[in-house]
């Protein structure tokens, strides 16, 4: 009958050491799984697209991203024929996926694939973040020639012809920027009226 006993005994504790041995075999083959994932990851390139994600929404009122008037709404009448900045939509500065160039140029001047209906007046806007390797573009003003301005990412001299739908006439970007609408609001100030009409952010990789 003692024999019975500790014969039970030992199968129980046969059993636990199993399972015991059983549960580390599987947390250390889940624990490779998840080192091999998580390296994988580093390893793998980024993603197209560079994680940008915009909260742009139609009706967003624009405001200038920077200066002495940063945070305070962009209107028409601060911009003339050449002119170009950097803006946000009102209360969205904190991402910057929301960075846009707003320009003003002789409507005259716009040809396809630029999208007509996104513009209103001679403004177009298009998003800031280049698409080689997400530095912020500027703006090169032609003095005698406004028509002749072009947009210029310094970091690796990515140039972008505002008036084409800023399609790119030199350097690494592999494709133009993003295009989104704006108009002039009744009273003066600019607003959004679309989301981009293509991807932003860095496209290499």
């Amino acid at each position: 009958m003692v024999d019975g006993i500790d014969g039970d005994k030992r199968e129980k504790a046969g059993i636990t050491r199993r399972r015991f041995t059983l549960g580390v075999i599987i947390a250390s083959v889940a624990g490779a799984f998840g080192s091999l994932f998580a390296l994988l990851k580093v390893l793998s390139p980024e993603k197209k697209g560079g994680g940008y994600v915009t909260t742009i929404q139609p009706g967003d009122k624009l405001v200038y991203a920077k200066g002495g008037n940063m945070g305070a709404p962009l209107r028409a009448s601060s911009l003339n024929v050449g002119d170009a900045v950097l803006a946000f939509p009102a209360g969205k500065s904190s991402n910057p996926a929301n960075l846009v160039q707003v320009i003003k140029l002789q409507e005259t001047e716009f040809k396809p694939p630029m999208h007509l209906n996104l513009t209103d007046r001679g403004f177009v806007a298009y998003s800031a973040i280049c698409t080689h390797l997400g530095c912020t573009v500027s703006w090169v003003k032609n003095q005698q020639a406004p028509a002749a301005s072009y947009t210029e990412c310094f970091c690796h001299n990515s140039i972008f012809d505002p008036s084409r739908g800023a399609k790119v006439m030199g350097g690494p970007a592999p494709i133009p920027l993003a295009q989104i609408g704006v108009k002039v609001a009744d009273d003066g100030t600019l607003v959004f009226t679309s989301d981009f009409t293509g991807p932003i952010g860095p496209q290499v990789g």
